[in-house]
């Protein structure tokens, strides 16, 4: 039996960024993946015949640079599309029913956005900065452990005792985040345009937390490393994967890990589905912490583990639409007819009103897909030449607050009235979109999960509630293995951050430097 020092069971892009931290440190290391590729979530795929694009991860907002630059990311094939940058589509655009908007092309700062805001509301638009201070100092606060281990509340409590940033953290535990924009906005618009899909409920106190991590990974990521990636978010993972190989490890892909074998209470390699065993004293796992601790290790071995596992909940989910489109959304009943049309506003929020969230947030805890879907629509082909398409155009709908199960029917049953109600809201708001649609596909949650093989199609793995925010730990029960998926903290998103923090922790209990 082949031995390695470390076996990382899943290719996804913190099981990639791991494995690199750990071969670059001197590891010998296996990567094992039981898709055909690398990738995981992140990944670009053949949508249509011949029409490439994302399946889960559509935007590069919030990659690390520390990653970026430990592992080379760049000079392993890494690089952010210049048109993303060149055609200044500017910040998040929202419409609104009314044909009114926030946000779009040529909002570029947020100086610009509370210019816009102050057309609608002058208390609004002088409460922007405030909004932004908040913000600023959440993210003081919380950024010193990012790429560490997950705080504790006492911890913060602590660190923030009468200091400026005590106040702030008392919001953060206690304010929903539906209280915070209601406080700090009064339009119904401008409050909708602040809201965040961050798949917890927004009407619960905490729910700042789960969208500050996220806020966090932002403002710690560089410019230059946002946008869409060249070559489309699959570029991302190879650049991971090259840069690991480069490093001395070893992918194998179309292995499926069976179990972790556990000797003793120490982990002492994997069995692979045909039987295959491998040694090593390390294993990590990028699955999502309830798959690991039910299907890849005994309950009997991670009893703790097992439990906690159990505990935590993934309920909620997204459906995913990809279409080809004749012709590009019409925007002119926002930007008016005379608009740049070179200008293709990325993203487009769909959500016209807190109450349209909260309605979402419930429909989907009793187990019922929203008639009114929040959304994040993209046109990727607008960005990344991998996209193109000769006369047409590949458009994605991405919509969280989703059941990951159905209290009737299956998704596979819903499946045509869902996409008929996705595509139905975007042709609400530009009309002629239902007819210029050419061919579509939708990924209902049941699909994420068979394909990922994440629980519940759940890309964050867990939910994204304020009782869960660093509850999986890197380190487990069993002496060796380690977790290093979206479940630990700070969570999902492609940040490469759970990778990095896990490889942190396993060179720290090996005493090695790195």
């Amino acid at each position: 039996m082949r031995a390695y020092d470390a076996i990382v069971i899943g290719a996804g892009h913190n099981g990639l960024v791991t494995a690199g931290y750990l071969a670059k440190a001197g590891l010998s290391v296996l990567v094992l993946e039981r898709l055909d590729k690398v990738g995981g979530a992140c990944t670009t795929e053949e949508l249509f015949p011949g029409v490439h694009g994302p399946v889960c991860a559509r935007n590069c907002d919030m990659l690390q640079a520390k990653v970026i630059d430990d592992l080379d990311l760049r000079g392993h094939g890494f690089e952010i599309a210049e048109t993303y940058a060149s055609k200044r589509q500017g910040l998040p655009f929202r419409p609104f029913p009314d044909g009114s908007h926030l946000g779009g092309p040529g909002v570029d700062t947020t100086g610009d956005l509370a210019a816009q805001i102050g057309q609608i509301s002058r208390r609004d638009a002088a409460a922007v900065p405030h909004w932004e201070t908040f913000w600023d100092a959440v993210v003081e606060m919380l950024a010193p452990h990012y790429l560490t281990g997950p705080p504790t509340i006492r911890g913060l409590v602590e660190e923030t005792r009468s200091t400026a940033l005590e106040d702030t953290l008392d919001r953060l535990l206690t304010w929903s985040l539906a209280d915070l924009v209601e406080h700090y906005f009064e339009d119904e618009r401008v409050r909708a345009y602040f809201m965040s899909p961050s798949e917890s409920d927004p009407s619960q106190p905490g729910s700042i937390l789960s969208l500050a991590f996220l806020r966090c990974g932002s403002a710690l990521a560089r410019s230059r490393d946002k946008g869409v990636p060249v070559g489309g978010m699959g570029s991302i993972t190879r650049a991971m994967a090259n840069a690991a190989q480069e490093f001395g490890a070893t992918i194998r892909t179309g292995a499926v890990v069976d179990r972790v074998i556990v000797e003793d209470g120490a982990v002492s390699g994997v069995r692979l589905s045909g039987g295959e065993e491998i040694g090593s004293r390390i294993v990590v796992s990028d699955a999502d912490p309830k798959r690991t601790f039910s299907t890849l290790v005994s309950a009997d071995d991670a009893p703790e583990d097992a439990r906690r596992a159990r505990a935590m909940t993934a309920r909620v989910s997204s459906l995913v639409l990809s279409a080809i489109i004749g012709e590009m959304p019409d925007f002119g009943r926002y930007l008016g007819n005379g608009y740049d049309r070179r200008l293709v506003p990325n993203p487009i929020m769909i959500g016209p009103s807190v109450q349209y969230y909260e309605r979402a947030w419930r429909d989907t805890m009793e187990g019922r897909w929203p008639r009114s879907p929040v959304m994040t629509v993209r046109v990727p082909s607008a960005f990344d030449p991998a996209c193109a398409l000769d006369g047409s155009h590949l458009l994605t709908v991405w919509s969280t607050y989703q059941p990951a199960r159905l209290v009737e029917r299956s998704w596979d049953e819903v499946r045509q009235d869902a996409a008929d109600n996705l595509m139905s809201v975007v042709d609400s708001y530009f009309p002629g979109f239902r007819d210029s649609v050419v061919d579509w596909a939708l990924q209902t949650p049941e699909d994420i999960e068979t394909r990922t093989w994440m629980t519940a199609g759940n890309i964050h793995h867990i939910d994204a509630t304020p009782d869960q925010l660093g509850r999986q730990p890197y380190r487990s029960q069993i002496r060796g293995l380690y977790m290093c998926g979206a479940g630990t903290h700070p969570g999902g998103e492609v940040t490469g951050a759970p990778g990095h923090n896990c490889a942190k922790a396993i060179l720290t209990d090996l005493s090695i430097p790195g």
